[in-house]
């Protein structure tokens, strides 16, 4: 049976199975993860048994509550072997041919599966015809796919060698990166694939990793993803009968701002703890973004990988096509709008996009940020930015994003003061005050000096103190995820 369901920030995804196994559900906490490490480590003998039991839980990770879209999987993998083989053995234009070839038909899957019915949608109205295209998008479609695209690429250019389709999938469809990334260049994953050491220090950070990362999509992201809801859902009524005060609308965004930090960087956490209890080393995928001091710094540090793969292969491939006197403005333009297009197939997140390229555009034109001589004010500048800027994001159409505008400014008849913001605050402070430390490095810098200077008397006692805190934690986050599965928001 499959269900039409609503992500965390409002934007409608392709039909989904129920059943999907999520990396915060039970069966993959409790029986999944645990099975597949056993495994895993009795097969630490040959990192080829181990490639095997690694591909093998991916495929079945895929296929857990959906073994239809399976297939597809399995085809962009023996597509994407099959072209990088031909590539390595071609020469000249039929060499660039088959490369053309392997990205176009990734990316038409990717079209047809993510982007054909909304495509549609838009076109119907204007050749007077309804148009209805319905097809399953599968689980983390958009990360193999692009996965795909970065290994024919990196193969082409001989930035790598070809793979064998067990090791092609492993990387393809590493189902810690499904949901939010990050996203791997396969140039640096592929030394891992042959050969990697698991050491008991780095297991102890994975675990760690993956903990806090859990943390935070079931403690932190759910209790925040309620209040951004109940709160945006108010600009939706007529503003002649209700319209957001001042205070409360800037609590809905800022709230917002915190859900969404939360929910990427939990899932990278939990992506990059997995990896690391499977002996791979990836790039860190947020950076304390919102201690940026510009918006371009601020892309610097939200989404790492996401930001490194379009500089690798989509402007690079301009870069290629296009003579040093074109104007990279309209393609930096570009670039963000198909970022947009990676978190969402609505129009709003276009917007966003393009909101944010001309921003950073018009801070590379001003020479940004040595106009402002103070840390503490660009910082400001930059959190209103992105603030500003997640409105568009969030919203679920521009009539709602208009209106919570015209309610953050006051343009609205709306007041300024609202008891049901003083309430959430005060219901909620705790949550609001984690939220707000833990939007800078803390658990990761904690576990980088435990485990990579053991010494002293504070880390020595740390060192015991910290796993013990990390069990509870863990025993924490299944009791919200136990109880939000017996009473659901």
């Amino acid at each position: 049976m499959l269900c039409r369901t609503k992500n965390n920030y409002g934007k409608e995804e392709a039909e989904i199975p129920p059943e999907n196994m999520d990396l915060t559900s039970i069966p993959f906490l409790i029986y999944f993860l645990p099975i597949l490490l056993i495994l895993y480590y009795a097969a630490s003998f040959s990192a080829q048994v181990q490639n095997g039991v690694l591909f093998v839980a991916c495929i079945l990770f895929y296929a857990w509550g959906d073994p239809q879209s399976i297939m597809l999987l399995i085809a962009c993998i023996l597509l994407s072997s099959v072209a990088s083989y031909l590539i390595v053995r071609m020469d000249g234009s039929m060499k660039k041919l088959m490369l053309y070839v392997g990205v176009g038909v990734n990316l038409f899957l990717l079209f047809a599966t993510r982007y054909m019915s909304d495509f549609l949608e838009l076109l119907g109205p204007s050749i007077g015809v309804e148009l209805h295209y319905s097809v399953h998008e599968p689980l983390g479609m958009l990360v193999f796919i692009l996965h795909a695209v970065s290994y024919l690429v990196d193969v082409y250019r001989g930035k790598a060698d070809t793979e064998s389709p067990f090791n092609v999938g492993i990387y393809i469809a590493f189902f810690p990166f499904l949901r939010n990334g990050p996203l791997l260049c396969y140039r640096e994953i592929q030394p891992q694939l042959k050969k990697r050491k698991i050491d008991y220090r780095l297991l102890a950070l994975g675990a760690c990793r993956l903990i806090v990362g859990l943390a935070k999509l079931v403690i932190l992201t759910d209790r925040f993803r309620g209040i951004a809801d109940n709160v945006f859902s108010l600009a939706q009524i007529d503003a002649g009968e209700y319209s957001v005060p001042i205070l409360l609308s800037w609590l809905g965004i800022g709230t917002f701002t915190l859900q969404i930090y939360f929910e990427f960087s939990g899932y990278a956490d939990m992506g990059i703890g997995l990896a690391m209890l499977l002996g791979y080393r990836v790039e860190e995928n947020f950076n304390a973004p919102y201690s940026a001091q510009s918006l371009k710094d601020f892309w610097k540090r939200w989404e790492v990988g996401l930001s490194q793969w379009m500089s690798r292969y989509l402007s690079s491939l301009f870069s290629e096509t296009h003579s040093e006197n074109d104007d990279m403005s309209v393609f930096q333009i570009f670039t963000f709008a198909i970022i947009g297009l990676w978190h969402g197939t609505k129009y709003t997140f276009v917007i966003w996009g393009v909101i944010n390229g001309i921003v950073v555009l018009a801070e590379s034109i001003i020479d940004y940020p040595s106009q402002i001589p103070f840390k503490a004010l660009r910082r400001m500048y930059t959190m209103l930015v992105v603030m500003i800027g997640f409105v568009m994001f969030r919203a679920e159409d521009i009539y709602q994003a208009s209106r919570y505008y015209l309610d953050m400014f006051g343009l609205n008849n709306n007041g300024f003061f609202s008891d049901i913001a003083l309430r959430l605050i005060r219901e909620n402070w705790i949550y609001y005050i984690a939220g707000i430390l833990f939007c800078f490095p803390i658990a990761r810098n904690m576990n980088e000096r435990m485990f990579k200077d053991p010494s002293g008397t504070l880390n020595q006692v740390m060192t015991l103190v910290y796993p013990l805190a990390m069990l509870l934690l863990f025993a924490i986050c299944l009791t919200f995820i136990v109880v939000g599965a017996y009473f659901p928001a």
